[in-house]
């Protein structure tokens, strides 16, 4: 084999090792991240705030749909919020309740009954 031939080839097989490198160091940092954007929505801030009980609808579920129910608060801050509740709890419309607002690492904000 003629060492201009020999160069070529072994040019050829290190930018294919290469591409092979790069696709795997690619899928690993898209894993990380993964794992990051994961473990940001782990960390949550809890403030607990009030609110009204403007509305109750029927809870929509697949099991155990007649133990819940929708109840839809309208907070002291201003917006309109939807959390679940027992039934058992007799929550009725124009209560004044307590609701925890969880703000999580990412921007997503959700919210339960206390």
């Amino acid at each position: 084999m003629r060492e201009e031939t020999r160069k070529r080839l072994e040019r050829a097989l290190w930018l294919d090792r290469a591409k092979k490198l790069g696709i795997a160091l690619a899928i690993v940092a898209a894993i990380g991240m993964a794992f990051g954007y994961e473990t940001l929505d782990m960390s949550v801030s809890n403030t607990e705030v009030e609110g009204t009980v403007t509305d109750i609808e029927p809870l929509v579920s697949k099991t155990n749909s007649a133990d819940g129910e929708n109840v839809i608060v309208r907070l002291t801050s201003g917006p309109l919020v939807r959390v679940l509740a027992y039934k058992s709890r007799g929550i009725k419309i124009g209560d004044k309740i307590e609701v925890v607002e969880h703000h999580h690492a990412t921007g997503r904000v959700t919210h339960t009954l206390r």
